[in-house]
């Protein structure tokens, strides 16, 4: 197995492991780099505090359970376990490039790797620092790689004097790759790394991929791949996309009964009535569900055993449906204490109470995000499967285990508050029909087919007017809320609810929330937000900046001009970061929600302020 490194030698947030930094990502920490690991070298030790309920993913996702990252086990064993990567590591003075096994040449003393070649008389930590290799190869379907330096140097020959010693360093003072040069002190051959770069000479350079997956252990790999290496960063952002999945805890599922029963159903196979349960929980010790009588207890058995025997599983829509029907309608808050999802509808006055059907104020609420692959290079796939319902496996996801089918994920539980609109159907149908509405999203439908035949990606159809609208005014008041709610822009997420227009149940709505792993992390400053007296000025304050942009007339140009999927959006006006936004800030035009110096006719919000 490849050397792992002691998890002491960085950190990361669990939500983190979960989003940017999971199983098959790349870490640069204070002193090495890092490969995190797959889950088939993570350790579930404690099940009871690392178990993750959400029956309706786990049905989704075709898992049986899910654990948090776990923080310590009872052997002092802290983390998830990373491999170094890359392997190859450069001295700071003498420039020498090897593997960081490679014998006699690094050595771990402390924290740090030190080149044990003749640097005067200094020993240990007065040895010249060695550094990571900076470059990386990978491909699109998501296979990592060492960059093949001697195979590079040698063009694909062997060393004519072996053992090959390579060295790495700058010939120049412009700091591009033309100036960066690998050389075998041994043949004495060098080469510039700008071969590695050109598209036209980087297939023959870097030569096949070898299809392999380091992070799940030494020497695997798939049989083959036919895509092109290419060479990156090892720090590079398009190295690694998470593919996500999420849902909130909704009536009947933020039940504490199931947090309690989330342990304790796996011992439970045999127990095929009520009067069997009764006797079951008579000679076990599961505290967490004394305070409930044989009757709930049985009923909410029952309801998870068939959502996970459900034969046509739940798809994310079916999720995002579920989600909407639950905000929408008002639930019982009498013991809301006690529960993971708590809601007060509010009333909204004149002019906006034609456009928005309800305001919902999410007091509290729960979140369960579940790592389920990842990919590499593009990432553009990603934002689909929210609304998608065909199989993972079609998009060139990689992985986290060696088995094809894990009976676990990775997961955090997140809990916060937040708002939910929701738009008038009869206003959006009549907003849609509009005829300057439908020829500006045959412009923007025409962009969207563009961008995927680019990319070579799968066809799939334009979201719509309706997403577009509803993502836009997302956008547009996390930017106007963050001024004054306490929370920073970066910390609140959308949650966008949108469906077609033939749909038999359709979805208009956009939940913008905050949420933390901490049980406390709600502050209350967002939902307060959504109070009647200050929700109309909120909204005047948005539409308000969004109606000029700094970059106009560029900003308003037709869509798509660019090579991007976005009407009237910029980064002056409309993109949030990455934490915020579902999409990848994809499919925004600030010309559906109010109207713009570019586009006149396709606002939705149509009164005077």
């Amino acid at each position: 197995m490849p050397t792992r490194y002691p998890p002491e030698f960085g950190e990361l947030r669990p939500s983190q492991i979960i989003t940017t930094y999971g199983p098959g990502a790349v870490v640069d920490l204070e002193h090495a780099s890092v490969l995190m690991a797959g889950i088939d070298d993570w350790i579930v030790a404690n099940e009871e505090a690392q178990v993750v309920d959400e029956p309706r993913l786990k049905s989704m996702l075709g898992v049986q359970n899910f654990y948090r990252p776990m923080v310590e086990s009872d052997g002092g064993f802290k983390g998830i376990p990373a491999y170094l990567f890359p392997r190859y590591m450069s001295c700071t003075r003498c420039h020498r490039l090897a593997r960081y096994d490679q014998a006699g040449v690094f050595q771990l003393v402390g924290k740090q790797y030190r080149c044990l070649l003749f640097h005067g008389q200094g020993v240990g930590n007065n040895k010249p620092l060695a550094i990571p290799a900076p470059f990386v190869v990978v491909c699109s379907n998501g296979h990592l790689d060492d960059f093949p330096w001697s195979d590079y140097v040698h063009r694909g020959k062997p060393c004519a004097h072996p053992p090959t010693k390579l060295t790495l360093r700058h010939r120049g003072k412009t700091g591009g790759v033309d100036d960066l040069w690998v050389n075998c002190k041994c043949c004495e051959v060098g080469r510039s790394l700008a071969d590695a770069f050109d598209e036209d000479k980087r297939t023959k350079a870097l030569g096949a991929c070898t299809a392999s997956q380091p992070w799940l252990g030494d020497n695997q790999a798939e049989h083959s791949c036919d895509a092109e290496r290419q060479t990156t960063l090892r720090g590079a952002s398009n190295l690694y996309f998470s593919r996500t999945h999420s849902a909130l805890s909704i009536p009947d599922w933020d039940d504490p009964i199931h947090a309690a029963l989330a342990i304790a159903e796996r011992t439970m196979t045999k127990v095929d009535s009520e009067q069997k349960l009764k006797q079951f929980l008579e000679i076990t010790d599961f505290r967490e569900l004394e305070s409930y009588d044989i009757g709930q207890v049985w009923r909410a058995l029952q309801q998870r055993r068939e959502q996970a025997n459900n034969p046509t599983p739940p798809t994310p829509l079916d999720i995002r449906r579920e989600e909407f029907q639950a905000l929408c309608h008002s639930h019982d808050t009498r013991t809301a204490s006690e529960r993971e999802f708590e809601t007060e509808p509010v009333s909204l006055g004149m002019p906006f109470r034609d456009y928005i059907e309800q305001v919902v104020i999410v007091r509290r609420l729960r979140e369960v995000r579940v790592l389920a692959g990842f990919t590499r290079i593009d990432g553009g796939l990603d934002d689909y499967l929210a609304y998608d319902d065909e199989p993972v496996e079609k998009y060139k996801v990689q992985r986290l285990s060696k088995e094809q089918h894990f009976e676990w994920l990775p997961a955090v539980e997140l809990r916060g508050e937040g708002i939910f609109l929701q738009l008038s159907e009869s206003a959006l149908r009549t907003w849609e029909a509009r005829e300057a509405v439908q020829v500006h999203t045959k412009k923007l439908a025409a962009a969207h087919q563009r961008w995927l035949a680019d990319r070579d990606l799968p066809d799939r159809p334009y979201p719509g007017p309706r997403f577009v609208l509803l993502h836009s005014l997302a956008h547009m008041l996390i930017r106007e809320v963050a001024l004054d709610c306490g929370y920073s822009s970066t910390s609140i997420r959308e949650r966008i609810y949108a469906s077609a227009d033939s749909d038999s149940q359709p979805m208009a709505g956009v939940l913008l929330y905050t949420a933390t792993p901490d049980s406390d992390g709600s502050l209350g400053g967002l939902a307060d937000k959504g109070n009647p007296g200050t929700l109309p000025d909120l909204l005047d304050g948005a539409f308000t900046r969004a109606e000029l942009c700094s970059s106009d007339p560029l900003c308003g140009s037709d869509p798509g001009e660019l090579g991007h999927l976005n009407g009237a959006a910029c980064h002056a006006c409309l993109l949030e970061s990455e934490t915020s936004c579902e999409r990848a800030n994809r499919y925004l035009d600030r010309a559906h929600v109010i109207e713009t110096i570019a586009q006149l006719g396709t606002h939705f919000f149509d009164f005077d302020r």
